[in-house]
C-alpha cells in the first residue's frame, strides 16, 4: 500500500470511529474558564460550544474563527522567515482531558511584528484541524506563544502525514505518554520543539480565533507549508489516546490568507 493510500485508510477508520474526547479543565489558550465543559461530539460538542457558557459565545457568533481550509491565498512576498529563538527544555508532558500539552519554561520566543511572544506550550490535534488545498493531516502540532500585556496570542501550526519516524515526537514520548485525563509524565530528558518544525520560511498567515473555548479572536495563525512525517505506530499511539479532538472547519467569511513567496502556494493534496 502506499503511504497516500495508508493516509487515507487511517484516516478514513479514524472518522468512522467517531470517537468522542472530553474535555474539562483548561481551554488552549492556557487560561482556566469557568467550568462549563465541551467535547467534540454529542451535546457539549463544538456545534454547541457557544451556548455553553456565556464567556464563549465567539464560538457560535464569532466572525473570525478557527481553523479554516486554506485554498485560496494571496502571496506576501513581504512575509520573512519567522523569527524564532527556541530552548531545550524538560519533557513535562500533562493530558488535560482534551489534548497532550508540552508546558515549557520561559525564555523561548517569537518576535512577530515587531512584538516578542513567549512559548507557552505544545499541545496536539488528531485529526489536523486546518486543511490546505482540500487535504487533511491526520494530526496537528500547535506550538501556542504569548504577547500577556497585549492580550495576543501567535501559534505555530505543523501538519503531519503518515511516513517516516518521527524524531522529535519519538524524544517527546520516550518517557511514555498521559493516557488519561490529569496524568502528567516529567523527564529530565530535554527536547527543543525548534527540532518538530519544517520550513519555517515557509507558511501561510491569517487572523483567527483558539479552536478550543472560548474561541476568543486573538489569535494569528502562523500553519507550516510543509507538513511532518511520522510513522504509522506514532500515530496510533497520539490517536489512540486523543481520540477525533479537531474541530470542525469555520467560515473564511472574507478573510485574507497570506503565504510566503518560498515554495510557492505549497498546498499538499
Amino acid at each position: 500500500m502506499s503511504r497516500r493510500s495508508l493516509t487515507t485508510a487511517i484516516a478514513a477508520a479514524v472518522l468512522a470511529a467517531g470517537a468522542a474526547f472530553a474535555a474539562v479543565g483548561t481551554a488552549a489558550s492556557g487560561s482556566p474558564h469557568s467550568g462549563a465543559t465541551f467535547a467534540y461530539s454529542g451535546d457539549n460538542g463544538p456545534g454547541f460550544w457557544g451556548q455553553l457558557d456565556s464567556a464563549w459565545q465567539a464560538c457560535g457568533v464569532g466572525r473570525s474563527q478557527s481553523p479554516i481550509d486554506i485554498t485560496h491565498v494571496r502571496i506576501d512576498p513581504a512575509l520573512k522567515p519567522l523569527k524564532l529563538a527556541l530552548k531545550p527544555m524538560p519533557i513535562a508532558l500533562t493530558n488535560n482531558g482534551h489534548t497532550i500539552d508540552e508546558d515549557y519554561e520561559p525564555g523561548s520566543t517569537l518576535t512577530l511584528a515587531g512584538a516578542t511572544y513567549q512559548l507557552a506550550g505544545v499541545h496536539f490535534h488528531t485529526l489536523s484541524e486546518h486543511v490546505l488545498g482540500d487535504w487533511r493531516g491526520v494530526m496537528e502540532m500547535h506550538v501556542v506563544f504569548k504577547d500577556a500585556a497585549a492580550n495576543k496570542i501567535a501559534v505555530v501550526g505543523v501538519l503531519y502525514k503518515i511516513g517516516g519516524y518521527n524524531r522529535f515526537l519519538g524524544a517527546l514520548s520516550s518517557a511514555g505518554l498521559p493516557a488519561r485525563s490529569g496524568e502528567s509524565v516529567h523527564s529530565d530528558k530535554e527536547i527543543n520543539v525548534a527540532d518538530g518544525l519544517t520550513d519555517t520560511a515557509a507558511y501561510y498567515t491569517y487572523a483567527g480565533s483558539l479552536t478550543t473555548p472560548p474561541c476568543t479572536e486573538n489569535v494569528t495563525w502562523l500553519v507550516l507549508k510543509r507538513p511532518a512525517e511520522l510513522s504509522a505506530a506514532q500515530y496510533t499511539a497520539f490517536q489512540g489516546i486523543l481520540g477525533d479532538d479537531f474541530r470542525p472547519l469555520q467560515a473564511i467569511n472574507g478573510r485574507v490568507v497570506l503565504a510566503t513567496s518560498r515554495g510557492g502556494k505549497g498546498l499538499a493534496g
